[in-house]
């Protein structure tokens, strides 16, 4: 059964007070990256209270490392097994996915707040407070829309997820998935890091994964004993010399494969003396095709074959994931966003391990990300504007709509392969 939109808009209308109160919970829970945390527990009454059924997700680390959309987690969490996920569904049939990160970054320099990192406090237009921005305010436009549909949805299934999505995802959205069954697609509620707000949306995010090279040399025999600075540098073999070639050839090999490789960190040898025996490389490669294990077994059989000691994989890592700008959700994300802001939106492709790949990756379902307005991400004085979080619990309430009245009407939006 088609859905009443202008109702539905009215009712989350009327529960802006809910909202603001929602972020301020949210707000007032320590929920940092890789500290066990306990606002699951403020998540999953929140969802019990919309009527939905609660699923508690522990991550099992040892199980995950053998997942293919597995990122290791930097920092390593103390203890992953406390932070716990939340998914909440509610109805039957053809499904879709709202979802949103709940842990943040550490409030440092604490000092260099002007109001207390833990406390959501309005100044004017924003809202301020450790993780409005990234992501709570996109966790209350979820459970506020959510609210809002549940009492108008008919024949089909609402899912809503409240993640840990920092650290790669890996100790929450990834293991989250497993859990949210069939859907047609999902929509992530997160603020624009570039800072504009609605005017962007992600329809892609690319893959990427940091590297380190080594290079081994040999130092020449001291003429006189003891006495480096009688070596001929002639007569050894200079490791920086090596990766220098070595580097050379990771060039050639990232321009053929159209990737974008940057070395980003170079040492070598320990005395301004003596040819180094060691020198390393570190660097990142990101990619759009294939996958992280796939293009980093490339890189390596280029460094090998050039002269590398060894190659490593290492940090956050992610697949690259999107869907057509000319799908059927993309479309319905660009017209609710224009609806409710004025302004038609672009499509941000360039950001690097968005949630968004998990559905696309793990569920073969259409995925967008968009969010309110906010800014100082990472830092002191994080803030969303008021406003525009009601504006994205609006948008995602036109999306649902467009998705439940083409569900009702049939064929459902088009899967993605990859």
């Amino acid at each position: 059964m088609p859905i009443d939109l202008n109702t539905v808009l009215e009712a989350a209308d009327l529960s802006r007070g809910y909202e603001r109160e929602l972020l301020a919970s949210l707000v007032s829970r320590r929920s940092v990256r890789a500290e066990a945390s306990d606002i699951h527990e403020l998540c999953a009454e929140e969802v019990q209270k919309l009527g939905m059924e609660v699923e508690l997700v522990v991550p099992r680390v040892e199980e995950l490392e053998r997942h293919a959309e597995w990122c290791p987690p930097f920092p390593p969490a103390a203890e992953p097994g406390r932070t716990v996920s939340v998914l909440g569904s509610w109805g039957d049939g053809p499904g879709i996915l709202l979802f949103a990160h709940i842990d943040t970054e550490r409030p440092d320099p604490r000092e260099d707040w002007d109001t207390h990192p833990y406390q959501a406090v309005q100044i004017g237009d924003r809202i301020h407070g450790l993780g409005t921005a990234d992501d709570k305010a996109g966790a209350a436009s979820v459970l506020a829309a959510a609210r809002a549909l549940l009492p108008r949805l008919d024949g089909v299934r609402l899912v809503v997820g409240l993640v840990h999505g920092k650290l790669g995802g890996g100790l929450g959205t990834l293991p989250a998935m497993a859990g949210v069954g069939e859907v047609d697609a999902a929509v992530y509620c997160h603020p624009a890091e570039t800072g504009l707000g609605m005017s962007h949306f992600k329809t892609a995010s690319r893959g990427f994964f940091n590297f380190r090279i080594e290079t081994e040399g040999r130092r020449p025999a001291p003429v006189e004993i003891r006495t480096p600075i009688s070596e001929d540098p002639r007569m050894g073999v200079n490791a920086f010399d090596r990766l220098r070639g070595v580097l050379d050839a990771v060039d050639r090999w990232a321009g053929q494969d159209d990737l974008l490789c940057s070395v980003n960190r170079v040492s070598a040898g320990v005395d301004p003396t003596v040819l180094p025996e060691r020198a390393v490389a570190e660097g990142a490669v990101w990619f759009r095709r294939g996958t992280a294990a796939e293009v980093y077994r490339s890189l390596d059989r280029a460094a090998s074959k050039a002269g590398a000691l060894s190659t490593r994989l290492f940090g956050i890592r992610s697949n690259p994931a999107e869907i057509p700008r000319d799908h059927p959700l993309a479309a319905a994300a660009a017209r609710a966003i224009a609806a409710e802001t004025g302004t038609a939106p672009g499509v941000y492709p360039a950001h690097v391990a968005s949630d968004i790949r998990f559905p696309i990756r793990c569920l073969n379902a259409a995925a967008v990300g968009f969010g309110a307005l906010a800014g100082n991400f990472y830092g002191p004085n994080e803030w969303v504007d008021a406003e525009d979080m009601h504006r994205a619990t609006r948008v995602i309430i036109r999306i649902v709509s467009a998705w439940a009245d083409q569900a009702a009407a049939g064929p459902p939006w088009p899967r993605i392969e990859i």
